[in-house]
């Protein structure tokens, strides 16, 4: 067995736990705690009521309040009290009475000591001024006459209280009266034990040579008393009250022990149970305890070494500890790490070729597709300006040479709108075209836009008009957009009827935070089933006649591309007079 090994730290851990707690439990609460408790009660107590002899002898509180005083102390500090003069003589005892003025004049001290609910009573709610009639007798304790009640009954309320079974009827007595005041404890405070407490003022009082000399000198007695009757054990305190340095009264009070010594008995039965039949639990327990304790940081390693078996390598915790055990944590918490960087680099090398061959991918396709629609598209304009410029080298005619210089330039512009389009479309489908988004005023870009085709319009007798709402501003890219709405412009000119009005209409939509901007001419329809081809590269409903009109077919292919580009929709629909082009931006949210 390893000094410093895990099984030598578990037996060791193990038998010193058990050897120290159970000796610490069981030699205290046997020979110590019950004594310790007794002398910590004792000296509390005895403080308290030192610093309460002393309050009362400095007089910080008018002598009227005394019972209520003493109540309040009585009750936090569960014990009987009274305040005697040097000859015994009870000068405040218990504090809880009702005073009554009766119908007969005289003034009624009526004590609750021995009230049969004293529960109830202190929830009757007796208040001064309150008017009660009350059945009990009169008795004499130490020269006083006390009249101690069994039924009290607030006019209005129901009766407290009930007559005892031995009562001498012929005694009691029943006195209405006026409550002039009234001291009752605190519900679920009171204890009743004042006839112990009169028991011992019979024994103690007058005191016994063998205290008088201690009590003259000032110190106060605390000791423990046995009540003959009932055998209760109680710890009684004299406590001297000095004036100019002499003894004037005692404070004596009384607390019992037999509860205490209950309480004590009880759990020596229960710790000697514990201790024989309960050590041999306790040390499987702390062994389960133990056991789990060594085991768990096994089990962590197991399970993060299943984990980097998966590749999975997220979330591996280290093990805090300095043993053998720490040692191989640390070193598969630093593979883990290495592996697990190691991993993400070449993934994320992955991706990036993947990517890159992607890209090349589409690139190849995109010029393979430039290449062939170029030489598709090229073909009869290179036809046409071949055609004529063989005409010009035979020596044409004079008259036609002018015509076929201006068809070779004509072929020759359109071949380079042709190129300069498919060079902008392939950006925009390879994604080589980035956005300048800014916020611009839509029917400021619609009336620049319609200037700019003035003159296109106004050849076939065409008035471009713009309708809708005003001073709506979108967020795009202004450029861009121009494109798109020039692009729906040219195309409504070239098919729409000559002398019709081409109608720019700016919607503003609130609830969608959008703008819709559509195009529509007089004119032919586009049949049902085209309307979603037209938007792709080359296609026309009629080659020859869009040739004639000078069209390259790109046009709205390049709407489309700049559109989605935006995120949005764009669309056409047949009208009942023609054909309307539209898109959709979103409008910014107002500052």
């Amino acid at each position: 067995m390893k000094p410093r090994g895990i099984v030598f730290k578990l037996f060791v851990a193990n038998l010193i736990f058990y050897i120290v707690f159970f000796a610490a439990v069981v030699a205290g609460h046997f020979w110590f705690f019950e004594r310790f408790y007794q002398h910590e009660r004792t000296t509390e107590l005895g403080k308290k009521l030192a610093s309460f002899a002393s309050d009362y002898t400095q007089q910080k509180w008018p002598a009227e309040k005394t019972p209520t005083v003493m109540g309040s102390f009585i009750t936090q500090n569960h014990v009987q009290m009274a305040i005697l003069d040097t000859d015994g003589e009870v000068r405040y005892d218990n504090p809880f009475r009702i005073q009554l003025s009766t119908d007969a004049g005289q003034s009624l001290s009526i004590a609750v000591s021995f009230f049969s609910d004293m529960s109830a009573l202190t929830a009757y709610g007796l208040q001064p001024g309150d008017r009660i009639t009350v059945q009990g007798e009169y008795y004499v304790e130490q020269g006083h006459s006390l009249f101690s009640p069994y039924v009290i009954r607030k006019n209005g309320s129901p009766a407290v209280g009930s007559l005892p079974y031995n009562a001498n009827r012929e005694g009691v007595i029943e006195v209405s009266g006026t409550i002039d005041s009234v001291l009752l404890p605190a519900p679920g405070q009171w204890n009743n034990r004042e006839g112990i407490m009169a028991a011992a003022l019979k024994v103690w009082f007058p005191l016994p040579a063998e205290y008088n000399e201690q009590v003259n000198r000032g110190e106060a007695i605390h000791t423990e008393w046995k009540e003959p009757i009932s055998g209760v054990h109680n710890l009684v305190f004299v406590q001297p009250i000095l004036r100019n340095g002499k003894v004037t009264e005692y404070l004596f009070a009384l607390t019992p022990l037999t509860q205490l010594g209950e309480a004590f008995g009880a759990l020596e039965v229960y710790y000697a149970f514990f201790s024989i039949t309960g050590g041999l639990l306790l040390i499987v327990v702390l062994s389960f305890l133990f056991s789990k304790m060594v085991s768990r940081p096994l089990l962590q390693l197991n399970r993060n070494a299943a984990r980097m078996a998966k590749l999975d390598f997220t979330a591996i915790s280290s093990i805090e500890s300095k043993d053998e055990l720490g040692s191989l944590s640390e070193s598969l918490v630093s593979l883990s790490s290495n592996l697990d960087r190691t991993l993400k680099e070449l993934q994320l090398t992955n991706e990036k070729l993947v990517l890159e061959m992607e890209y090349k991918s589409k690139m190849e396709e995109l010029q393979k597709r430039f290449v062939s629609d170029a030489s598709h598209e090229l073909k009869t304009p290179i036809s046409v300006v071949k055609g004529y410029a063989e005409g010009l080298l035979d020596q044409i005619a004079e008259n036609k040479r002018e015509r076929y210089i201006r068809t070779i330039l004509r072929e020759a512009d359109r071949m380079e709108k042709l190129v300069l389009d498919m060079l902008e479309l392939t950006r925009l489908e390879a994604g080589a075209v980035k956005l300048r988004g800014d916020v611009f005023s839509v029917d400021q870009l619609a009336l620049e836009s319609m200037e700019k085709m003035g003159q296109l319009a106004k050849a076939k007798h065409m008035e471009i008009q713009i309708q809708g709402d005003r001073n709506v501003h979108a967020w795009a890219d202004p450029e861009k957009i121009e494109q798109v709405l020039l692009n729906y412009l040219s195309n409504a000119i070239r098919n729409g009827t000559d002398g019709s009005p081409i109608q720019i209409l700016i919607q503003h939509d609130v609830q969608k935070q959008n703008v819709c901007v559509s195009v529509e001419n007089e004119g032919p329809s586009i049949a049902e089933h085209e309307l979603s081809l037209i938007w792709d590269r080359f296609y026309r409903e009629e080659d020859a006649r869009s040739r004639q009109a000078g069209g390259t077919g790109l046009g709205l292919s390049i709407v489309k591309e700049i559109i989605q580009l935006h995120q949005q929709s764009y669309g056409v629909v047949n009208t009942p007079n023609g054909v309307r082009f539209y898109f959709t931006l979103d409008v910014p949210l107002e500052r």
